[in-house]
């Protein structure tokens, strides 16, 4: 049985790279500058490979976040 207010991964989150309108929509920003897609794994360690310590980290939107904030400080900084 499916649920309507599940959220779901759908195949291909794991894939990085840019995108526009062609995998998203002709309506807002992103069919104008696009974006780029980052599983959360690899986005973490881009950080931590850069030599960032994470501080904070925050979620937005309801019921399901669509944002995500980070904090993170170079040591000795």
């Amino acid at each position: 049985m499916s649920n309507p207010e599940a959220t779901v991964i759908r195949p291909g989150y794991l894939n990085t790279g840019h995108w526009t309108k062609d995998s998203w929509t002709s309506n807002g920003i992103r069919d104008k500058v696009g974006a780029t897609h980052w599983p959360l794994t690899d986005l973490l360690h881009m950080l931590t490979d850069a030599g960032l310590v994470l501080e904070r980290f925050a979620e937005g939107g309801a019921p399901t976040p669509i944002t995500l904030s980070l904090r993170a400080k170079k040591p000795g900084r």
